[in-house]
């Protein structure tokens, strides 16, 4: 990989680190706890896994510089999400949760945030067969 194309990979990582970080500040003020940041299952990695009572939520945040072509809005591919249920079921079968699970997409363009709605994923809360 030649010298541009490595440091455009650290200014990408840098600008998803603190969009993460701004995301979990953003949700601690709203009574969240953090349980799990960039954690790493397999070849998928969960952002953040937060609980607020008994509602585990896994954020996938997702940052771009303003203004680019491609918007954080739609960073999320098909195949990217089944990663994450595959990952997420990974760690829910070596942490239950009684709870229930919810899904939700951070958008950040530059200082820009967007919280997509929740996604109720408690079907991953079944034992499987």
């Amino acid at each position: 990989m030649n010298e541009q194309l490595k440091k455009r990979a650290i200014l990408a990582r840098r600008l998803g680190n603190r969009a993460e970080r701004a995301t979990l500040w953003i949700l601690w003020f709203q009574g969240w706890d953090l349980v799990a940041t960039n954690l790493k299952l397999g070849k998928s990695e969960l952002d953040l896994l937060m609980a607020r009572g008994a509602e585990l939520r896994l954020l996938e945040v997702k940052a771009r510089k303003a203004h680019t072509w491609v918007a954080a809005d739609t960073a999320l591919s098909y195949p990217q999400r089944l990663r994450l249920q595959r990952a997420l079921r990974n760690y829910l079968d070596r942490v239950p949760w009684p709870g229930s699970i919810t899904f939700q997409r951070v958008s950040w363009s530059g200082w820009r945030c967007r919280f997509h709605p929740p996604e109720r994923w408690d079907a991953f809360k079944m034992d499987r067969a």
